[in-house]
């Protein structure tokens, strides 16, 4: 404390506070009496923030630099997850380099602004017909831009150039299972990357949906379309007799098939490539709908679905088998539901999981699952908030009692060769009736094929 004398009022003593700014006394006059615990704020001059956001073509420019970097990861997982030759990736690169270069030859960049020459723009400017052109601009390159599906269709495209017999469902059940990066792929963008791309972009590069069978044939043919109405590619057709043998051994069928659907094959005149004929798309003219077809034709002539008895003439004839198509349905959804029926979740199946399901799975299986949506959809990002490594979203390591296995990562090999022998096993022969038997029986005999 100090005494002080004040300026005025006669010199009347007080003691008042010391007060030490930067070493010196300060010495409160009279006139300043009661103004002690005013609080004086100074106002700040606000800085402008700019946003690290890209506008316009470097916007777009970057967006393709993201896409092929996703493509580059499918092909990547492919060669070294699945197995494929080193050179489906030269392949696929040769095919991008196309694309690419059709897309910067109708580049018409008619968005202009003087944010854009700085690639910055102030966070404080209001929405403005600037701001509602640069999104029109972005949509407009979204609409002639390659989507994620066809990343997917482009791989599928590199394997058919190399006569390797992968199917349209094989990459489908790859998608599911995580095999190839598909769903959540913002999460293999570099977060660099992802500060600067507009919002638009995102949606893009971050699909939630497993595609359907339908969407990726689509995806194929339109894109085997492009390449040959555009840049002359032909396309061979599909490996057939391997992509054969594997409908008929995953679809636990006899051997049988085989030779019919190839007789079949000359007959209804199916080229089994993607057509290049312009007019309006026909799913006929998909080359695995095609061969699909056949192999039911097949089925249904050797073993037919209704309940007429039909007698072959011998036991050379293939349909003097017979199917039990009531015990191949109830083992076709004993494979379909492998997955959740055991203790571990079968990759693939993660996705499948409904509200439903939780009140049956095991613990085991809850971790799985959470796991798997931990690894798929919570960002890996470090948090700011200084509370927020009090409460972790993964899972804790603890010493258990009891360890759970990894989940199995082998292919689904071993469960479709047990499907294919419960189901030979259980086919049956039918009784031969001879030419000549035939004329002693009052009745007409029902053959094989006949709709009799």
């Amino acid at each position: 404390m100090v005494l002080q004398t004040g300026a005025s009022g006669g010199g009347i003593a007080q003691l008042l506070p010391l007060e030490r700014i930067q070493g010196r006394q300060v010495i409160a006059d009279d006139d300043d009496f009661g103004t002690q615990g005013r609080t004086i704020r100074q106002k700040k001059v606000t800085a402008e923030r700019l946003s690290k956001k890209y506008s316009g073509s470097q916007a777009y420019q970057l967006f393709l630099e993201a896409y092929q970097l996703l493509l580059w990861k499918q092909c990547h997982a492919l060669i070294n997850q699945r197995g494929l030759p080193g050179e489906l990736e030269l392949i696929v690169k040769d095919l991008w380099a196309l694309r690419l270069q059709k897309l910067y030859e109708r580049e018409d960049d008619n968005y202009r602004s003087d944010d854009n020459i700085s690639q910055l723009f102030s966070s404080q400017t209001e929405w403005t017909e600037l701001d509602d052109e640069e999104y029109r601009y972005h949509r407009r390159k979204l609409s002639d831009s390659p989507k994620v599906i066809d990343a997917v269709a482009l791989c599928y495209l590199g394997t058919l150039l190399l006569r390797i017999p992968v199917s349209i469902g094989y990459m489908q059940r790859w998608i599911v299972r995580d095999d190839i990066p598909f769903l959540r792929l913002s999460r293999f963008v570099p977060q660099d990357m992802k500060e600067r791309l507009p919002a638009v972009y995102h949606n893009v590069l971050d699909p939630r949906n497993v595609p359907t069978g339908d969407q990726l044939h689509r995806a194929v043919a339109d894109l085997a379309d492009l390449y040959s109405r555009d840049f002359g590619v032909t396309f061979p057709r599909i490996n057939l007799p391997l992509l054969l043998f594997s409908y008929i051994k995953q679809l636990a069928l006899p051997l049988e098939i085989y030779p019919a659907v190839s007789r079949l094959k000359e007959l209804s005149g199916f080229e089994f490539c993607f057509s290049r004929q312009p007019g309006r798309f026909n799913r006929v003219s998909l080359p695995e709908v095609q061969l699909m077809s056949l192999v039911i034709i097949a089925a249904k002539l050797l073993y037919p679905l209704d309940d007429i008895k039909r007698y072959p003439d011998s036991l050379q004839d293939p349909a003097a088998q017979i199917i039990d198509w009531e015990a191949w349905v109830e083992t076709q959804k004993e494979f379909d539901l492998r997955g959740k029926n055991t203790e571990r979740l079968t990759r693939g199946c993660e996705i499948k999981v409904d509200e439903s399901d939780v009140l049956q799975m095991t613990p085991a299986q809850l971790d799985d699952y959470m796991d798997w949506y931990s690894k798929m959809w919570i960002d890996t990002k470090k948090g700011t908030n200084p509370f927020a490594d009090m409460f972790q979203t993964d899972r804790v390591d603890t010493d258990e009692v009891n360890p759970m296995p990894p989940p199995d990562d082998d292919d689904d090999g071993p469960e479709i060769s047990k499907k294919l022998h419960k189901m030979l096993s259980r086919m049956k022969m039918r009784r031969v009736v001879a030419d000549a038997d035939v004329m002693a029986l009052a009745e007409p005999v029902a053959r094989p094929g006949s709709s009799l």
